[in-house]
């Protein structure tokens, strides 16, 4: 029986598809569709053609890639070809693999230890916090109370003036001026120590923040590998 061809545009209307887009097809699967042609040069189909376009026309329609195609149509030849939904379920199968595994990993003792290293970290931060807070109100109310003192001794004096002598008031006024600079000195050196302490106390806070960060990275980076 001779074999009955049909042309390009009455396959497309039979697909239900573009004649462009059928001739697309035969240059991006050339090891499934060879198209004869006659004198004129015009694309002659057969029926096996025309089912290989089905085929593609519905892979085309799942959103698969070319690749995939090629490997879906090969199978064709030996081993069943693997639907969408055998496909998606596949997919599926792997997820509750990976999440099983996930799942493992969380409950391991290892990251256990992460999480109570965590724990500690924080416990840890706070008592440091607690402990500066109480170390500064200390100094604060130290500072205020040798300042109360040195600067009532400093109205004293300056009320005796008026007992004395021209020059001895002077004098007193001199030895008050540097009792004052002197004050002032102390108390510049109290506020740089007292700086300084504060900047120690940050620099900690800093590290503490930086080893919490270091463990999470860490555990997001065991959570990676056992995906």
């Amino acid at each position: 029986m001779a074999t009955k061809y049909v042309t390009i545009s009455k396959a497309a209307s039979l697909i239900g598809e573009k004649a462009y887009l059928l001739k697309n097809w035969e240059e991006e699967f050339p090891e499934f569709l060879s198209f004869k042609r006659d004198d004129k040069n015009t694309r002659l189909l057969t029926a096996d053609n025309i089912e290989m376009l089905r085929k593609i026309k519905s892979f085309k329609e799942s959103n698969l890639d070319t690749q995939t195609i090629k490997q879906l149509l090969q199978n064709q030849n030996g081993s069943p070809v693997q639907t969408t939904a055998q496909l998606e379920e596949q997919d599926v199968s792997d997820l509750k693999e990976s999440l099983t595994k996930i799942t493992s990993f969380i409950e391991s003792s290892e990251l256990q230890e992460i999480f109570k290293l965590d724990e500690r970290l924080k416990q840890l931060e706070q008592n440091v916090v607690q402990s500066v807070n109480n170390q500064i109100a200390k100094t604060a109310k130290l500072q205020t109370e040798i300042a109360r003192i040195e600067f009532s001794d400093v109205q004293e004096m300056i009320s005796s003036l008026s007992d004395v002598s021209e020059s001895e008031r002077e004098l007193y006024k001199e030895e008050i001026r540097r009792e004052r600079e002197l004050v002032q000195k102390q108390t510049d050196e109290r506020e740089e120590r007292f700086l300084a302490f504060l900047k120690q106390h940050q620099d900690r806070q800093e590290r503490i923040k930086h080893e919490q960060r270091s463990g999470l990275a860490v555990i997001k980076q065991i959570m990676g590998f056992a995906k």
